[in-house]
């Protein structure tokens, strides 16, 4: 299983074409058929408002568990606060984040100051280093 399988499989369990599905989520019929194809990974705002609309687990949809969540999910909160949050739970400074993953302090102050929200790959990468969900990650658990 991949991400575009477990998207397929959300999409009919809905019922939904490629086409219903870039309406609901305001992109391109284009953008959902790379996403199927796996011709590319989401942005992460066609990624968060993927997962809102079908209210499915960010781990099982990027096949990082095998169990789709059977709770509900909050609506996504900034990122730079959960990032915060994060940083504070696990006792790691900003600088000790940016040496251990190897990202730019120019990145990491852009993350924290609502400029930028990390690419999927690094929601991640990220999620792994706090020990944290993707969904945790994204404020849609607690």
């Amino acid at each position: 299983m991949n991400f575009s399988d477990r998207l397929r499989e959300y999409m009919e369990d809905a019922n939904l074409s490629a086409t219903e599905l870039a309406v609901q989520l305001n992109c391109s019929r284009a953008t959902v058929s790379g996403l199927l194809n796996a011709a590319h990974a989401p942005s992460t705002h066609i990624f968060i408002k993927l997962v809102t609309y079908f209210n499915c687990s960010a781990d099982y949809i990027l096949c990082l568990t095998d169990y789709p969540a059977t709770d509900s999910f909050y609506p996504p909160k900034p990122f730079c606060e959960r990032l915060r949050l994060c940083l504070k739970l696990a006792r790691k400074s900003e600088y000790r984040l940016q040496r251990e993953l190897k990202i730019s302090s120019s990145l990491t102050y852009r993350w924290l100051n609502g400029k930028a929200v990390p690419a999927v790959n690094s929601l991640i990468c990220l999620a792994g280093y706090f020990g944290c969900s993707v969904d945790f990650l994204l404020g849609r658990e607690d």
